[in-house]
């Protein structure tokens, strides 16, 4: 079994944001401040805070969740019936 250390994870969360970032396209500065913050705490940019996964059923990344919750939020009418 191998144990990883803190440093380990955050380098390998680290690593992952930076190719998520580059895969992503554009992001506002708050969208990308907003991400940082949920890597900092110790979470994937391949996942999200919502749990909303993709019509396959993998986990929605970040940046696609968060702009689809705030979509929902501006037009409630387009989800609800």
């Amino acid at each position: 079994m191998t144990n990883y250390t803190k440093k380990d994870r955050k380098n390998v969360l680290h690593s992952e944001l930076k190719q998520y970032e580059a895969t992503i396209g554009h992001i506002s500065p708050e969208e990308r401040k907003s991400l940082y913050e949920w890597v900092a705490a110790g979470n994937q940019a391949i996942c999200n805070p919502y749990c909303l996964c993709e019509e396959n059923g993998n986990p929605m990344d970040y940046i696609t969740a968060i702009r689809l919750i705030e979509d929902m939020n501006r037009h409630p009418e387009n989800y609800c019936e």
